[in-house]
């Protein structure tokens, strides 16, 4: 075989390898992504040969800088720990987030315009919310931001200290997100089901407040932990909506292929989300009960909303956005 044969032999190996890791820094997901390995091997190989045979120079330095480039790119991917899970979140969530935002606005509305129209209501027709609330809820409800009442004191009370506040705000927000999250395989209805009552007991609580209570108090303690949990129970069902289509419209894949195929990319989704809450809490517990003026606890809280958006919009656009 001439050095020309042979180059053109190997040369839709290595074009592959050029395109899969040209994608995999650009962090673009394909079904293709899988075959890097073997691929990267069988280029080793072929570079092995080339210099093994002397082969022109040009031919060899382009291979070896292959070689190079995949070597890196494996051992990035298969790095694990913090330096992974720092990718995730800073990246590759973000960045998709960005990829559906069609979907984000989408499922903002569903989760937004029912809480305000049902808060908007209440004050003029209060027993819807006091129907959604039951007894219970509202007085929990008045406890908290009554006339005379500080959330503080109920924290105080119902958990004794910022850090079991803390250790149950983290087991129910992060619950409430897998729970959405798991509801899309039934088509999605489950994730919109969550989405939708989420919504409409967050507008019954902030309209029975209106009635009823203090809003001041009400929005001081949610202003800043709000901006990270809210928004992650609408990423929660955009990565349960995400599963959800696939069982609807698999396209040419078998239906359990397609399953995984949006599984895997709603992954980055469902941990950004379970972060955010997870942040949410910390704030819930630690923040939210300080007794601070409200001037700053609503600059503190308006900071948090700036901040969620400026990440959302900002992180990972170093790396070209996921198609």
């Amino acid at each position: 075989m001439t050095p020309a044969q042979f180059e053109k032999h190997i040369e839709p190996r290595w074009k592959k390898l050029e395109k899969l890791l040209t994608d995999a820094e650009k962090s673009v997901q394909s079904h293709e992504m899988d075959e890097l390995p073997s691929t990267f091997r069988q280029v080793c190989h072929d570079l092995s040969v080339a210099q093994h045979r002397m082969s022109p120079q040009s031919l060899t330095q382009q291979l070896n800088s292959l070689a190079i480039r995949g070597y890196r790119m494996l051992e990035r991917r298969s790095a694990g720990g913090w330096e992974s899970f720092m990718r995730l979140f800073f990246v590759e969530f973000p960045q998709a987030v960005r990829a559906d935002w069609k979907l984000f606005w989408w499922c903002t509305a569903l989760f937004y315009l029912p809480a305000v129209l049902l808060a908007a209501i209440t004050p003029a027709y209060p027993e819807w919310s006091m129907a959604m609330l039951g007894t219970n809820g509202m007085a929990q409800i008045e406890s908290m931001y009554g006339e005379a009442s500080k959330p503080s004191d109920y924290v105080r009370e119902s958990f004794g200290s910022g850090f079991a506040a803390f250790c149950f705000y983290i087991m129910n927000n992060v619950s409430i997100d897998f729970r959405t999250f798991a509801g899309g395989i039934m088509g999605g209805v489950g994730a919109l089901f969550v989405l939708m009552y989420n919504s409409l007991h967050l507008g019954a609580v902030f309209g029975y407040v209106h009635y009823s209570g203090n809003p001041l108090t009400l929005y001081s303690w949610v202003i800043a932990h709000g901006a990270p949990e809210l928004t992650g129970c609408v990423i929660s069902a955009m990565a349960g909506m995400r599963v959800g289509w696939s069982v609807l419209r698999p396209g040419r894949l078998e239906r359990r292929a397609a399953l995984v195929l949006a599984g895997r990319k709603a992954m980055p989704l469902l941990i950004g989300a379970a972060v955010l809450t997870s942040l949410a809490a910390v704030l819930e517990g630690f923040w939210s009960p300080m007794d601070y003026p409200l001037p700053i606890k609503f600059g503190v809280g308006t900071l948090c909303w700036i901040a969620v958006a400026a990440f959302l919009m900002f992180s990972g656009r170093r790396q070209k956005d996921a198609a």
